[in-house]
């Protein structure tokens, strides 16, 4: 027969017994500063053999999680800064339990630049434009030479071949980003005449014009089938956008060019082609 004593004993070891099976959750946090755009991984570590798993992130607007918020592990991807609330509770038949930890996201810099490269001979100048935001400051990197700090920049290369530029654009708390541009300078100067153009204003294909690389001087002359002149223009930049003199369409057809034409490097071109216009 089973004393006061014993009952309370059994009864104090069941207590302890259920209180022993509800299950624990750690949340293990990724290192270093948490910044926006990047995409995180959280683990949590638990023990007495968890059934289900719950998290729950506060504010979650702008935040994805992967793959769903219902698993063990997840990765999030947090769109604004600020400090955010991330909890777990985890459960099973005894019992369940939450765990919360705090997170402090960065805004990301990003990183933009314009790159307009003159290739007309050497020297080549690259002009830089910075477009980034949300940073402190920026720097410039140059395959070829040494950084630059400048925020917007003009660089002459005398060599021809293949260069890079990256810019970093430095965020708060290390959150940073990078752009690269890639490019080559030509080691001699050349032309392609195009066969067909299409001025009918929608941007693509809407001007004649020569591909030109490194050079320096350039005439060069329109006519239509008939041999009447139609256009001119003297500088490697210019082209014919399909209207007369007096500004009216052209109709569609066969048009003739003449250019002669001078590089960089002393080499000269004499071309004469015929083309299509089409409207």
């Amino acid at each position: 027969m089973l004393t006061r004593f014993h009952k309370t004993l059994a009864l104090l070891l069941t207590g302890f017994y259920l209180h022993a099976q509800i299950p624990t959750a750690t949340i293990t946090l990724p290192s270093g500063t948490l910044c926006t755009g990047h995409t995180y991984s959280f683990s949590s570590t638990t023990s007495n053999t968890p059934t289900s798993f719950n998290w729950t992130v506060f504010p979650s607007l702008s935040v994805t999680s992967s793959p769903d918020l219902l698993t063990q592990n997840i990765t999030l991807n947090f769109g604004r800064s600020g400090v955010y609330s991330l909890s777990l509770q985890i459960a099973n038949g005894t019992g369940s339990t939450i765990t919360t930890s705090t997170i402090s996201v960065s805004q990301n810099a990003l990183a933009a630049f314009n790159a307009s490269l003159n290739t007309s001979g050497f020297p080549s100048q690259l002009v830089l434009t910075n477009y980034s935001s949300n940073h402190i400051s920026s720097q410039w990197l140059y395959s070829d030479a040494v950084s630059d700090f400048s925020v917007n920049t003009v660089k002459n290369y005398t060599a021809s071949g293949n260069y890079t530029v990256t810019l970093i654009a430095y965020g708060a708390n290390a959150c940073n980003d990078t752009s690269r541009y890639s490019f080559r300078i030509a080691d001699s100067s050349g032309i392609t005449l195009p066969n067909i153009f299409t001025p009918n204003n929608d941007s693509v294909n809407d001007i004649f014009k020569p591909i030109a690389r490194g050079i320096v001087k350039m005439e060069a002359y329109i006519y239509n089938r008939y041999g009447t002149p139609i256009h001119h223009w003297d500088k490697p930049q210019g082209y014919w956008d399909g209207r007369t003199s007096s500004g009216e369409p052209c109709q569609s057809g066969v048009y003739f060019c003449i250019l002669e034409a001078t590089g960089f490097d002393g080499k000269t071109f004499k071309m004469k082609t015929q083309f299509t216009l089409l409207r």
